[in-house]
C-alpha cells in the first residue's frame, strides 16, 4: 500500500477457509492506519458477513462485492464522489449511497465499544463493576431442538477410503452443477435468456466441457480422491461439544460454538445429548476429504503455463469435486447410522437438505472457528490421506474439506 497508494483494496473469498483471514487482514490495515474502502467478494461471502462481521472490524468502509459489475459500479461512483470531495473514508458517500451498492454502516467494533466503557470507569471501581461489563453468554439449550436418542454408529473409530474405493463417476452424482457452471465456470444465465434457453445453453456448452474434463481426469489420473471419516463418543456441555477418544474414552478436546441471541436461539451443541457425570452420551461423526496433491499440482501447472481457461475449468471442477466427495461421505454416514429410509433419490433433494441431520464445516457463522479443523485432522489421523493444516489455518492440499455431522432431526444450517 505504501508503495502504490491505491484508491481502493479488494479481497476475494472463493473458499470458506479464506474468509477467516479477511477480518485479520482488515485488522492489519487498521494497525497501519489505512482507511481506504475495501471491497469484499467471492462465492464464500454473504452480505451479512461483509456488512456486519467485517464492517465492525474495519475503521474504513467495507463494500459487499456481489459480482464484478457491482464492483465496477462502486468504483465509478466512488471515484466520481472522491474527485468532487463527496467521499469520506470514515463516513462513505457524503451525498447518499448510490442505488445497488451495499456498504457497511458499522464503524465501531465491539472491542472499541468495550474499550470506550473501560476508559470511562472510575479509578475506584470494584471487581463487581468490571464484571458487569462482560457479555453474558447464554448456554441454555434451545427449546426448539429436542433431545433425541443416541446415534448408533456401525463402528467406533475411523476408516480410510482411498482412490481404489472411490470412483469419480460415483462422486459426480453428488456434484452441485449450478455451483460449478454458474459459480466456478461463470456460465451464468443472462437477463435475455429464458429458463429453457439457459438449459439449452448449458447442454451445448457446460455439459460437454464437464464430460471432456472428466474423461481427461480419468485418463491422466489428475485427481486422487481420498477420505477419512469416523465416529467419536461425545457430549454436550453448554455451548460446547466435548469429544472423547474412540479407544479409551479419554477427553480429546472440545468445540465451542456461538448461540443465536434471539429467535430460535440455535447452537450446534444443542444437536447432541448432554454429558452425564462428565461422561459421553452421544456420538459425533467427523469427516475429511481431498482430491489429493496431484489435483493441486496440476492446477498450478496450468496457471504457471498461462493456460488460464483450462485452469479455470479444472480448478473449479476440482473444488466442486471435493464438495461432492464430502456430500458422498456424508450420505454414507447417514446410511450407516440407519437413516436409509430418509435418503432422497436425486441431487436436487440432497442439496436442499431433505435428509436426516446436517453437516457443518468450520468457517461459517454457526461454527466460525476455522482452526477447529486442525483438531479434526488430528483426531481423524488425516495425515493418512495426506491432509495437513499450516500455521495460517489453511488446509493442504487445497481441494480438501472437513466437517462434523449431527443426526438430530431438527438440524439445519443457520446463522448467528
Amino acid at each position: 500500500y505504501q508503495k502504490y497508494k491505491p484508491d481502493c483494496i479488494a479481497m476475494s473469498g472463493l473458499l470458506v477457509k479464506s474468509t477467516a483471514f479477511m477480518k485479520d487482514n482488515l485488522d492489519a490495515l487498521n494497525k497501519e492506519g489505512i482507511t481506504v474502502p475495501v471491497i469484499l467478494g467471492g462465492a464464500a461471502l454473504t452480505p451479512k458477513f461483509v456488512s456486519k462481521d467485517c464492517g465492525e472490524v474495519y475503521k474504513g468502509k467495507v463494500i459487499y462485492g456481489k459480482d464484478a459489475f457491482t464492483d465496477l459500479r462502486f468504483m465509478d461512483e466512488y471515484m466520481s464522489a472522491k474527485n468532487q470531495n463527496l467521499w469520506s473514508n470514515n463516513k462513505g458517500f457524503l451525498d447518499g449511497i448510490p442505488k445497488g451498492i451495499q456498504i457497511s454502516e458499522h464503524n465501531n467494533s465491539i472491542t472499541e465499544k468495550i474499550t470506550e466503557k473501560l476508559n470511562n470507569i472510575p479509578d475506584d471501581s470494584t471487581d463487581k463493576d468490571l464484571t458487569e461489563l462482560k457479555p453474558i453468554i447464554d448456554t441454555n439449550r434451545s427449546t426448539k431442538i429436542p433431545i433425541e436418542e443416541k446415534t448408533t454408529p456401525p463402528f467406533i473409530g475411523t476408516k480410510v477410503l482411498t482412490s481404489d474405493d472411490l470412483n469419480i463417476r460415483d462422486i459426480i452424482n453428488f456434484i452441485d452443477k449450478n455451483a460449478l457452471f454458474a459459480g466456478q465456470w461463470q456460465m451464468k444465465r443472462n437477463k435475455t435468456q429464458s429458463k429453457a434457453q439457459y438449459e439449452e445453453f448449458l447442454n451445448k456448452n457446460a455439459e460437454p466441457e464437464l464430460e471432456r474434463w472428466l474423461t481427461r481426469i480419468e485418463k491422466e489420473n489428475l485427481i486422487e480422491p481420498k477420505a477419512v471419516y469416523g465416529y467419536f463418543p461425545c457430549g454436550r456441555k453448554g455451548n460446547k461439544i466435548l469429544v472423547f477418544s474412540h479407544r479409551d474414552e479419554k477427553l480429546l478436546g472440545e468445540f465451542e460454538f456461538p448461540r443465536q441471541r434471539s429467535g430460535n436461539r440455535y447452537c450446534i451443541s444443542d444437536f447432541y445429548r448432554d454429558l452425564t457425570f462428565d461422561q459421553p452420551t452421544d456420538i459425533i461423526p467427523m469427516q475429511a476429504v481431498t482430491m489429493g496433491s496431484v489435483c493441486s499440482d496440476f492446477a498450478q501447472s496450468l496457471f504457471s503455463k498461462d493456460m488460464y481457461t483450462d485452469y479455470l475449468f479444472f480448478h473449479g471442477l476440482g473444488v466442486q469435486l471435493a464438495e461432492a466427495l464430502a456430500e458422498y461421505i456424508h450420505c454414507k454416514i447417514r446410511i450407516e447410522c440407519g437413516y436409509l429410509s430418509h435418503e432422497p433419490n436425486n441431487i436436487k433433494e440432497i442439496l436442499s437438505q431433505n435428509y436426516r441431520g446436517c453437516r457443518f464445516s468450520f468457517g461459517y457463522p454457526a461454527c466460525p472457528n476455522v482452526s477447529d479443523s486442525s483438531k479434526q485432522l488430528d483426531w481423524l489421523e488425516a495425515s493418512r490421506i495426506g491432509l495437513e493444516m499450516d500455521d495460517s489455518d489453511q488446509i493442504h492440499p487445497e481441494q480438501s474439506t472437513t466437517a462434523i455431522v449431527t443426526m438430530n432431526s431438527k438440524a439445519r444450517y443457520f446463522s448467528c
